[in-house]
C-alpha cells in the first residue's frame, strides 16, 4: 500500500464512470451529442480547449522557445498526456517536457509507452511536487478538483502558482456545483442536516482528507454512512458537495461552485483570461447535471518585475 493517502490505480473508478468508452466514441465520432453527454475525458477536453482563444494565443508564447516545460498536476487517463501533447504541438510547440504528477503509479506504465517527447512520471502529492519554483510555463490541471476533497484541491492551487513563471498559464478544467443539485433522481443532503448526523470530527475530514467510502469505514467504523453513496452531499456551506460513487471503493467526486474556485485562483495570484462554459449531463447513473468549465489562467506579474 501507498503513503499517499487517496491512493488507488482508480480502474474500477474508470470503468464506473465510462472513460475507456467515452475516449474511444470521442476518437471515432469527435465532438458530438453522444460524446458531450459523458464525463469528458482529457481528449475531448483538450478539443475544447484548442477553440478557445486564449489558447490559440498561447503559440505565441510557445514557438519562441526551444522547449516547453509543461506539469500536468493529476492525470485521469493514460491518454491524457499526449493529448495535451499534441496540442501544444499543433500550436508550435518545437519541444514538449512533460512532468505528470499523480498519487496513483497504476497508469504510469502505458503513459510512458506513447513516445512522447519527453515525460516524467512522478507519484507525488500534487500539493508537493517538488519542483523549483517558477519553472513551468504551462499547468495542466484535468478535472483533478473534482478528484479530492475541496481543501486539498486548495492546495493544489496555490502548488501550481508556485512552479509557474509569472506571467505564464494555467489551465483548469473543472466541473462545478452550480446545477449539480438540479439532477434527476438524485436524494440531497443540506449542509444543515449532515451536521446533525455526523460528529464535527468526520465533517471536517470529508472536507480535507477522505477519498472514497472505504476510508470512511476505516475512520469512522462507529458510523453507518453507505447509505449515502450516490447521494448529493453538501460538506461546506454555500454549494460544496460531494458525491461518493458506485465503484466497490466509492470514490469521491466532489463539486463547488465557480465563484469558490475564482475566489482561490485570485487568492493564489492567478488571474482569469477566459472561461468556456457548457451544460450538460454526465456518464454517472442517474446522471448529474454538470456545468463544465475550461479555464485559462495567467499568473500575474509582480509589482518588482513589472
Amino acid at each position: 500500500m501507498s503513503e499517499f493517502k487517496g491512493y488507488t490505480d482508480g480502474h474500477q473508478f474508470r470503468i464506473a464512470n465510462q472513460y475507456t468508452d467515452t475516449q474511444k466514441l470521442f476518437e471515432t465520432l469527435g465532438l458530438t451529442d453522444a460524446v458531450e453527454s459523458r464525463t469528458p475525458t482529457v481528449g475531448v477536453n483538450v478539443a475544447h480547449l484548442a477553440r478557445m482563444d486564449a489558447v490559440q494565443q498561447l503559440s505565441m508564447n510557445v514557438k519562441e522557445k526551444e522547449r516547453v516545460n509543461t506539469t500536468i498536476l493529476g492525470i485521469s487517463t493514460a491518454e491524457g498526456p499526449g493529448d495535451f501533447e499534441k496540442l501544444l504541438h499543433g500550436l508550435g510547440a518545437k519541444h514538449v517536457v512533460t512532468t505528470a504528477i499523480d498519487i496513483s503509479d497504476g497508469i504510469f506504465e502505458r503513459i510512458e509507452q506513447w513516445g512522447l517527447d519527453e515525460v516524467a512520471c512522478l507519484q507525488r502529492d500534487a500539493r508537493e511536487t517538488g519542483l523549483a519554483d517558477a519553472t513551468q510555463q504551462i499547468v495542466l490541471r484535468d478535472h483533478i478538483g473534482n478528484c479530492c476533497p475541496p481543501d486539498i484541491d486548495r492546495g493544489i492551487d496555490q502548488e501550481a502558482a508556485r512552479i509557474l513563471e509569472e506571467g505564464r498559464i494555467a489551465i483548469v478544467n473543472i466541473t462545478t456545483s452550480d446545477l449539480l443539485p438540479l439532477s434527476p433522481g438524485r436524494a440531497s443532503v443540506s449542509f444543515a442536516q449532515l451536521q446533525n448526523l455526523i460528529p464535527q470530527e468526520m465533517l471536517q475530514a470529508l472536507q480535507t482528507s477522505i477519498y472514497d467510502l472505504d476510508e470512511v469505514r476505516q475512520l469512522f467504523p462507529q458510523i453507518s454512512f453507505d447509505d449515502m453513496r450516490g447521494k448529493i452531499i453538501e460538506i461546506e456551506p454555500g454549494g460544496s458537495f460531494v458525491v461518493f460513487g458506485e465503484d466497490a471503493q466509492g470514490h469521491g467526486e466532489w463539486f463547488r461552485r465557480l465563484d469558490d474556485h475564482k475566489a482561490t485562483w485570485e487568492q493564489h495570484g492567478f488571474e482569469v483570461v477566459e472561461i468556456a462554459t457548457r451544460e450538460g449531463t454526465d456518464s454517472h447513473n442517474p446522471p448529474l447535471q454538470c456545468m463544465r468549465h475550461n479555464v485559462v489562467l495567467r499568473k500575474k506579474i509582480t509589482s518588482s518585475k513589472k
